[in-house]
């Protein structure tokens, strides 16, 4: 027999893990297997190989596994390490909702289940409370401290899945924000695609955030991927931000996207007309590999769609002026980001700011997904999706980006705090 203390059922999502196993016996050789189903229904799991010591513990924050999922002592290892059940280089992992995760923890030998136990995760605490949007313009989910005051408020701006990061904006909530996690397509209301989205949409959501009856005033925009061109968009647009996080994030203002696909269309629209484009140059070389590799099954990426693109001498007309954002900066990127060359961008925005907070954190081993609000240490790491077959590399690897995401959410939390005790730009 065996079994599994975890200390206590429930724990917010960045909260340390104390998870130990008692077996029979010291020296006894027993696999830890962890299960969790993400926000699509797809089943994640690990599993590792462990020794017993001398006093018949299993202690995964120190205890080396002897093979499997991840290879080092790591109480999250069990966690970051997943991959879909089904295989076939899929491990992105879908979560969007501020519902919690429960993973199911086994302990086996190869004849039997010696124990069991389940591990909740949170991103909503008891002291949050979501608050209707009033605004039926605005689609989103809105968090808040429960307790009366005014908060400095967040705006998260996702990416090309579209919808909205409510297990993000739940979370920050819980560190003292007013937060709104802002859906700008793919939710009910808005267009499918990402298609000539109005940039006075998200003029107005700040202007609701910044005059909401929990505000302060205060308007900090977080985004990520295409997430974080916008958030670099509207901090040159409008100028008006306390402080901007933008991570894997492009410095050119690039095209469209349809089926998370980049497409030949506008992105964004400004006083009714489109904003021009980075158009993406795609090869006859480029379309034989792809198809070369969904017959194979091996993984693509677009790093070389975007050196091609970026290599026409036009391409700097596309440009975002960050060095005309007064707001002070906060870039992340992965040095193995093979979506498109992010810790690129970010080296060339470097050099054209000279705003003494900036941050500019670049991880050389990583891929695309490093960062809050996709990314936490303690959920499933991406580095692959299968997407209908085919299956697309964003680069790094599954230990790098976790490690990367448990750095980045101290580095944004910190960046955060320290831009939130002046005067904001936006009138109440």
């Amino acid at each position: 027999m065996a079994k599994i203390e975890i200390g206590k059922n429930d724990f917010m999502v960045d909260e340390p893990l104390n998870i130990r196993v008692y077996t029979s016996e010291p020296g006894q050789q027993i696999t830890i297997r962890m299960e969790m189903t993400d926000d699509e229904g797809k089943t994640f799991l690990s599993q590792a190989d462990f020794i017993s010591d001398e006093s018949s513990v299993i202690d995964l924050n120190t205890a080396v596994p002897m093979n499997g999922s991840y290879n080092q002592a790591d109480g999250s290892g069990l966690l970051w390490s997943m991959t879909g059940k089904k295989g076939g280089q899929d491990d992105y992992f879908v979560k969007k909702s501020d519902e919690d995760l429960e993973a199911g923890i086994y302990v086996m030998t190869e004849d039997e289940i010696l124990a069991t136990a389940v591990l909740t995760l949170q991103f909503k605490n008891d002291l949050t409370e979501m608050i209707e949007i009033e605004d039926p313009d605005i689609k989103g989910r809105l968090y808040a401290p429960a307790e009366d005051g005014n908060y400095p408020s967040v705006m998260i701006l996702g990416g090309s899945d579209g919808g909205n990061e409510a297990h993000a904006a739940s979370f920050l909530a819980g560190k003292g924000y007013l937060v709104l996690a802002l859906s700008y397509f793919n939710d009910d209301g808005l267009g499918e695609h990402l298609e000539k989205v109005d940039m006075e949409y998200f003029k107005k959501a700040s202007d609701f955030l910044a005059g909401h009856a929990k505000s302060n005033g205060k308007v900090n925009l977080i985004g990520y991927s295409k997430g974080g061109e916008l958030a670099l968009l509207l901090g040159r647009t409008f100028n008006a931000y306390q402080s901007i996080v933008a991570g894997a994030a492009s410095n050119y203002v690039t095209s469209g996207m349809k089926g998370g696909i980049f497409a030949p269309v506008p992105g964004w629209m400004l006083d009714g007309e489109p904003l021009p484009y980075l158009k993406m140059k795609f090869p006859v070389s480029f379309m034989i590999s792809t198809i070369t590799n969904y017959i194979r099954k091996r993984p693509m990426y677009f790093l070389d769609i975007w050196k091609r693109s970026l290599s026409r001498k036009k391409s700097s007309e596309y440009k975002i002026e960050v060095g005309e954002i007064s707001a002070p900066l906060m870039m992340i990127s992965g040095g193995e980001d093979k979506l498109w060359p992010s810790a690129v961008f970010s080296e060339e925005m470097m050099k054209e700011r000279e705003n003494e907070g900036d941050v500019f954190l670049t991880y050389e081993n990583a891929g695309h997904f490093i960062a809050f609000p996709y990314s936490f240490h303690q959920l499933p790491s991406i580095v692959h999706m299968n997407l209908d077959g085919m299956v697309i590399d964003f680069g790094g690897t599954k230990q790098d980006n976790a490690e990367a995401a448990k750095n980045t959410l101290t580095e944004i939390l910190s960046f955060l705090k320290k831009n939130n005790s002046g005067k904001s730009d936006f009138s109440k």
